[in-house]
């Protein structure tokens, strides 16, 4: 129910060139330009397989070209002539504002008589039971990304979409993910 509440990815057009096109695209190679390896490639997985459940074909770059830093153009294009890809989807991670709410755990104190008189309270003995700190993370995250048409390198299109305040960076790609996928179907570039 709570999941109902929640924002969903907000998406901005930034640039549209569809009009360009004369076709869907059928097979899309997949870039993520991310702060690290894993990011890089867990992103270019998602919008893959997203992609692929779409019924388009679609290459991770890392696959082609490996997790080095920085890719140059010229390994992109390789790699997109080497798939037979014909059009070129680069996302990049553009911010993350990472909140943390941390809540300190409650401190209950029992008291026990040694015996004797409890009006004695020197007889008491004193225990703390500590519940451990609550954590919580909140994570925004601004993505822009770019389709090229291979080949000729033109720019079709330019999205930036925004994810707020999820958990986990995990949960954040996955949103990504289907935020770019959904906005290329709506937008008729892929099926």
């Amino acid at each position: 129910m709570t999941g109902g509440c929640a924002r969903q990815t907000e998406i901005i057009k930034l640039y549209d060139n569809s009009a360009a096109i004369e076709q869907r695209f059928q097979r899309v190679l997949v870039l993520a330009i991310a702060n690290n390896e894993n990011s890089r490639r867990r992103l270019e997985e998602l919008i893959t397989s997203n992609l692929s459940s779409a019924g388009v074909d679609a290459v991770t770059a890392y696959s082609e070209t490996g997790l080095n830093v920085p890719v140059l153009q010229r390994e992109i294009d390789a790699a997109a002539r080497n798939t037979e890809s014909d059009a070129i989807l680069i996302t990049h991670i553009a911010s993350v504002d990472t909140t943390v709410d941390v809540k300190p755990g409650q401190v209950d104190i029992i008291s026990e008589c040694r015996g004797g008189d409890p009006i004695d309270f020197f007889l008491y003995d004193h225990r703390e039971l500590k519940e451990p700190d609550s954590v919580k993370f909140a994570h925004t995250v601004v993505v822009i990304t770019n389709l090229y048409k291979a080949g000729s390198g033109e720019r079709i299109w330019t999205i930036q979409s925004t994810c707020f305040e999820k958990a986990s960076m995990d949960e954040v790609l996955h949103d990504e993910a289907e935020a770019i996928v959904r906005q290329l179907q709506i937008d008729k570039l892929v099926k």
